[in-house]
């Protein structure tokens, strides 16, 4: 009688589906997030209302904003920057922000002990995509002709440019050691990089037949999501794939650090599947996301944080 109990409950947690698991607090942001970035405690936000606001998450409250001011759409009307992006060092110290500038161009600022500094702007003649810090002295930026360019920062110079391909840029991932990046674009292929050389290591494709969104890269794994409403896991060694179909474009997604894990965008509704890489089995479905996915980052194995284009960081616990 007990293995009779103990072989239906089996039969039941197998059809029983993923646990469903709602938000279990979240961040009220002044402006629409378009990118987050998380360090231990502290979270950075990236808006489109002109600022990047750093929040301590735990708590949820604000620490402090970085404001810039308006500038000049092309009717001539004043408007709010958009900061596109956002990235810390690995000592916290250094912040470096990608903010909307007038006509159409992209300027770098980089934030120390409260000072600002403009890094680079339309005079470097960079179209600057993402931007990410390798070391203490040198970024990694990826321009939207999909070129990425190694610059050192205390001479301000391109040590190296590396054109991958024809297409148009679209995200990139370093790996934990900032000696790798996934870069990818347009056509779905994700190119492994060696940062220092910029020499290209691999191709991996087959997996995303358009345009991949988000690339994550951990553990020698990487995940792309794609238009073609897929996830793609790859084994970078090996170029092995999993694919895990879904109901609508893949906006965002993420891998825990031992990329037993990934997280991704699965409907119109914005929901997120957490899946066991193992058994490619959807183990739970957050639930409650309000607008479309564009970051997801696993704090552990169990808190994940996930933004939107709109003004509510949300923050999940699973079991």
């Amino acid at each position: 009688m007990k293995s009779f109990f103990l072989l239906f409950a089996a039969f039941a947690a197998l059809f029983a589906g993923p646990v469903v698991v709602k938000p279990h607090a979240y961040i009220e942001t002044e402006g629409n997030v378009i990118e987050i970035v998380v360090k231990g405690s502290t979270l950075y936000a990236a808006t489109d209302a002109g600022k990047m606001e750093v929040y301590d998450w735990k708590s949820r409250k604000m620490l402090y904003k970085v404001e810039f001011g308006k500038i000049h759409d092309f009717m001539g009307d004043e408007i709010n920057p958009k900061v596109f992006g956002v990235d810390v060092d690995r000592s916290g110290k250094r912040v470096l922000m990608l903010v909307q500038d007038e006509d159409g161009e992209r300027t770098l600022y980089i934030r120390q002990d409260g000072k600002m500094e403009r890094l680079l702007d339309k005079k470097a003649h960079i179209t600057m995509r993402e931007v990410r810090f390798v070391d203490d002295d040198h970024l990694l930026i990826a321009t939207m002709s999909d070129e990425l360019i190694l610059f050192e920062i205390p001479t301000k110079k391109e040590l190296y440019r590396n054109k991958l391909s024809l297409s148009v840029f679209s995200d990139f991932q370093l790996n934990e050691e900032h000696t790798r990046v996934a870069s990818t674009c347009e056509s779905g292929v994700v190119y492994i990089v060696d940062v220092k050389s910029g020499n290209l290591i691999k191709r991996l494709e087959g997996g995303n037949k358009d345009e991949v969104f988000k690339v994550d890269y951990k553990n020698r794994t990487v995940l792309a999501c794609g238009k073609d409403k897929k996830a793609v896991l790859y084994s970078v060694p090996s170029g092995r794939m999993t694919i895990y179909e879904t109901d609508f474009l893949v906006y965002a997604g993420a891998l825990n650090k031992d990329a037993s894990l990934s997280a991704f965008s699965l409907n119109e509704q914005n929901d997120i599947g957490v899946f066991d890489n193992s058994t490619k089995e959807m183990k739970y479905k957050l639930v409650g996301q309000g607008s479309t996915l564009n970051t997801i980052i696993f704090i552990n194995d169990n808190e994940l944080i996930s933004s939107s284009d709109n003004n509510k960081i949300l923050i999940w616990r699973i079991p």
